[in-house]
């Protein structure tokens, strides 16, 4: 239990509660899913009241596209993969973690033991840690004002044509779990990108490519 511990930053005092938010439904009918959307309201209401209170400038809109996309369950899956959530989740014979949302769930059920085994403040802290890069993002992906459209538009207006994106998965450890490639070829230029989630892989490729273009006077 102490490596688990150690790496959500966070020590259970009863231990009931992380055993049962690691326990999944193919084991035991005595699972994480009542945790799991315990959990699922408090990142909603921790995502929500931190871009209220520290983004004034963003309106509902952005609001809305910011929190679909840090509480969507491909970046959910991320962080319990960079948080090794999966090799302490109990699941019954023939259950794989690929291909699902099994790991987002499982960390969702964390969230929701973490709560009833402190409270919100605590709990808050946690997420902090958790969802450190999501905002750090966020002034960056608003500096350049969605960087895929900005280089749609400018890409159209020049070539009349549009930019091609192909992402893989990458392997290993790092967060960075995607990497994207942009592709415009009738300037003949390429970018690459990396990002927790294919969507952030794309973003960081259009804004790198953003960034060649400029330097060639494109």
């Amino acid at each position: 239990m102490k490596e688990i511990f150690s790496n959500i930053g966070y020590s259970f005092k009863d231990i009931s509660l992380i055993d049962l938010a690691l326990t999944h439904k193919s084991l035991s009918s005595k699972n994480n899913e009542r945790l799991e959307f315990l959990g699922d309201a408090i990142i909603n209401l921790y995502i929500s009241e931190r871009l209220f209170n520290s983004y004034s400038d963003l309106d509902e809109g952005k609001l809305t596209r910011h929190k679909a996309s840090m509480v969507s369950r491909d970046n959910l899956n991320s962080i319990a993969y960079k948080l090794a959530i999966g090799d302490f989740i109990k699941l019954g014979k023939g259950e794989k973690l690929e291909g699902n949302s099994i790991l987002g769930n499982t960390f969702e059920a964390l969230v929701g033991a973490v709560f009833l085994d402190s409270d919100y403040a605590t709990t808050k802290i946690v997420l902090d840690n958790f969802f450190k890069e999501d905002f750090l993002e966020i002034d960056e992906i608003d500096e350049w004002k969605d960087p895929k459209s900005r280089l749609q538009e400018i890409v159209q207006k020049k070539y009349k044509s549009l930019p091609t994106y192909s992402v893989k998965e990458t392997t290993g450890s790092d967060s960075m779990r995607f990497e994207a490639t942009c592709l415009v070829r009738e300037a003949d230029m390429t970018s690459q990108g990396k990002g927790k989630t294919r969507k952030r892989s794309e973003s960081q490729a259009a804004i790198n490519m953003l960034h060649l273009m400029d330097e060639n006077g494109s």
